[in-house]
């Protein structure tokens, strides 16, 4: 029996992790990397290699662009593959929306998800207005990107200026939050469909949480105020697969990020349940 996982990396450790536990189960992995794929219109069926996989379903374990043309030529791939009737988890219109922070956001805010402001926008003017109407005190994120690259806190008018103005002539867009003091911690939650599996607290001797930027995970006992939140972010943002990031606010609990393709190593540390097993049995159960 084969199983195809889609990555741009199949080296990645935690690809292996997953690879290793489809393997006991008797499944030989199969690796789609979008890199290295010619699609041939009206010459051959590129899909071919999906014909024999074991349901008919692919593990997403990302597409690995981080330029414009590159990421819309992969989801497009993504497309292409369920249109030809592969069921991906996640799927490409969860990649879509998690993977932009202004989507993610609209999904929350539209589906009554605490969330904090945001103001998007496209040009440094905008911004600067928008830098005051949030107190002054911002965080400014690239719209595409994970593990905190890229995230700048910007608490200066004179230095908002010089950032903004650069970025408009690089042609960027702001995606401008307000900060939220957050007591340097917040809470990451790994939902499986309509449960949350397991979760932790990002703690960090700075504002920045993300355990790629030097964060410590440390066991949380989710409440069900907590679950319900994660499973509600990951279900409105189409998510199956959701690593669902919340932090603690004088105002109660906000949805900052919803992550379609959540890494475990952190998580697992802290946790008993197996989060490779859980993982894997919910992509060949569901």
């Amino acid at each position: 029996m084969y199983s195809m996982i889609i990555t741009p990396k199949p080296s990645d450790p935690e690809v292996e992790r997953l690879s290793s536990e489809l393997n006991k189960r008797g499944f030989k992995v199969r690796y789609f990397v979008p890199a290295s794929t010619q699609v041939k219109i009206n010459i051959h069926d590129f899909h071919a290699e999906f014909e024999d996989i074991e349901n008919n379903k692919a593990l997403v374990r990302g597409f690995g662009a981080d330029v414009t043309q590159k990421i819309f030529f992969r989801l497009d791939l993504l497309t292409a593959i369920e249109l030809h009737g592969t069921r991906l988890i996640n799927s490409r219109t969860s990649l879509e929306i998690a993977s932009d922070k202004f989507l993610t956001s609209v999904y929350l805010e539209r589906n009554g998800i605490s969330t904090p402001k945001t103001i998007i926008c496209e040009n440094a003017e905008d911004a600067l207005e928008a830098f005051d109407e949030l107190g002054g005190d911002i965080v400014l994120k690239p719209l595409f990107g994970s593990k905190g690259v890229g995230i700048t806190r910007i608490n200066d008018k004179s230095f908002a200026e010089n950032v903004f103005y650069t970025l408009e002539k690089l042609n960027d867009v702001f995606y401008v939050q307000e900060f939220v003091d957050h007591y340097n911690r917040d809470i990451r939650i790994l939902v499986l469909g309509n449960k949350a599996i397991a979760g932790m607290y990002r703690k960090s001797d700075n504002w920045k949480t993300n355990i790629h930027a030097g964060a410590r995970s440390e066991p949380i006992e989710l409440t069900n105020e907590l679950r319900n939140m994660a499973i509600k972010a990951a279900q409105v943002t189409k998510t199956e697969i959701a690593g669902v990031d919340i932090i603690e606010s004088d105002k109660g609990y906000q949805v900052i990020e919803v992550n379609s393709i959540p890494g475990f190593k952190g998580l697992q540390r802290v946790t008993d349940v197996n989060l490779v097993e859980e993982i894997i049995s919910y992509f060949l159960e569901c």
